[in-house]
């Protein structure tokens, strides 16, 4: 090759590479569109918008998510099924965020009751002391944990703040044995009246969060909600 064509044929490679350099740092959704997504929840500080796949614009609204058309044209709210594996990928993303959050809770979220043999499973339940299902559920919990179920409460007394089961709530979290108490309070048999630095109110807004106002609501450890009384033999079928 002639030093003239061979210097051309170099500048144009270096030309196709910068070319290629500067495609691959572009964003993958214009920031046009990602506005225009966060105007339509402009009311949401906590919205996330990322590219899912080249299809797909994924929007994150904590425990909720929605997906979009690559222009932000079309927002689609519900079940989004990939034909290829048949699975609900709004329902996969909403049961991970759920796993990861209670996961990360801190201790004085829950009131647990942890397993008395070789721990095999963790589950979360939403409950309310006035709740009779989960009166009933309660009685199950010395079964579950011998068979290596701990089980965590979450408190959701669902006559809301400063009601009297908000009330009898936090006085069974502030006395001296909440999980002997709790069991009391379950059979109405605890009737002090306590109160200290709680996180009632905030147990309250986890389950709104979630998207639950019902009890006894039970998040198992992948994250999938089961709604409503389950006994021992039903649960273990679940975790397996």
């Amino acid at each position: 090759m002639k030093p003239k064509l061979f210097k051309l044929a170099l500048l144009l490679c270096f030309f196709s590479l910068d070319t290629v350099a500067k495609d691959e740092v572009k964003p993958l959704i214009d920031p046009k569109t990602i506005s225009k997504i966060k105007a339509i929840f402009n009311t949401q500080s906590n919205i996330k918008v990322k590219p899912f796949d080249s299809q797909l614009i994924e929007i994150n609204l904590g425990a909720k998510t929605l997906f979009a058309s690559p222009n932000g044209k079309y927002i689609f709210a519900g079940p989004v099924i990939n034909t290829q594996n048949r699975t609900n990928i709004v329902d996969t993303k909403e049961k991970q965020y759920r796993a990861n959050k209670i996961k990360h809770l801190p201790d004085n979220m829950q009131l647990r009751f942890p397993a008395t043999t070789e721990a095999q499973h963790t589950i979360t339940l939403f409950t309310d002391i006035d709740c009779g299902y989960c009166r009933r559920f309660h009685t199950q919990i010395p079964e579950l944990n011998a068979k290596g179920i701990s089980v965590n409460y979450i408190m959701l007394p669902r006559a809301g703040l400063n009601s009297k089961s908000f009330n009898k709530t936090v006085s069974v979290l502030c006395s001296d044995d909440p999980q002997k108490n709790m069991t009391l309070a379950m059979k109405n048999q605890f009737t002090s009246s306590q109160t200290c630095k709680n996180s009632v109110t905030e147990q309250l807004a986890l389950a709104n969060e979630f998207g639950i106002s019902s009890t006894p609501t039970l998040i198992l450890p992948d994250g999938t909600i089961n709604i409503g009384l389950v006994n021992s033999e039903q649960l273990i079928n679940l975790l397996n």
